[in-house]
């Protein structure tokens, strides 16, 4: 091979994209669709509402304990549940051209791990503490609680970048969040495990999401 063609052929990898590139490219193609992200946030919601009720009218089983029975609709309960929220989180910090500040940084980091864990959560079958397996059950909770806690961090970083702006209505949302997870702590303390106090922040960062997204009050005025 002539070293023109060497250069060349080195020229055309250096302009194809990396895998890691590829997928942010991907995301981002994703995220610039405001109906296909409203799509999966509307399905996430109805199909982590409609799995909470499978054998479970009083919502006292976890999704985890749900899982046990139903396997594969744990799964989809993961991919509902973990896409609907990457995606609009991403969707509603390009929305709001927040990419840049620490929070921003921070932000993005808690989502693609909040992502992961999820499906971490789904792949390590939920235990009781009779069934002798300590490490299966600190891992499959440690996971569960990451997931939440991180998908939540993505959310208020965000509250947090809007409320230092003075911007009432977000503090409002952030207050709202931060009393629904502190409500949840203190509801898990005093009865224990339950599928409808695990379920409240849930369904209370759904509608926040759908609200910054796609409700006008919190659409960004265009310069």
């Amino acid at each position: 091979m002539s070293k023109a063609s060497k250069l060349r052929k080195q020229a055309e990898l250096a302009q194809k994209p990396t895998v890691k590139q590829a997928f942010l490219n991907f995301i981002d193609a994703m995220t610039d669709n405001r109906n296909f992200c409203m799509a999966w946030l509307i399905a996430g919601f109805i199909f982590f509402t409609v799995y909470g009720f499978i054998d479970n009218p009083d919502l006292a089983k976890t999704a985890s304990v749900i899982g046990k029975t139903h396997p594969r609709l744990f799964i989809w309960w993961a991919v509902f549940s973990g896409v609907s929220l990457y995606l609009n989180i991403h969707y509603l910090y390009k929305l709001n051209s927040f990419k840049t500040e620490k929070l921003a940084k921070f932000g993005n980091v808690c989502t693609i791990l909040g992502f992961f864990c999820i499906f971490a959560c789904v792949h390590i079958p939920s235990v009781e503490p009779e069934d002798g397996k300590p490490l299966q059950m600190a891992a499959h909770w440690s996971t569960a609680l990451l997931f939440a806690a991180f998908f939540a961090a993505a959310i208020i970083a965000f509250l947090l970048h809007k409320s230092m702006q003075k911007s009432v209505k977000h503090i409002i949302m952030l207050v709202t969040l931060a009393l629904t997870l502190i409500l949840m702590v203190v509801l898990l303390l005093i009865f224990g495990k339950s599928g409808g106090i695990e379920s409240i922040p849930m369904w209370v960062a759904y509608i926040i999401i759908f609200m910054l997204n796609f409700t006008k009050p919190f659409q960004p005025v265009k310069e």
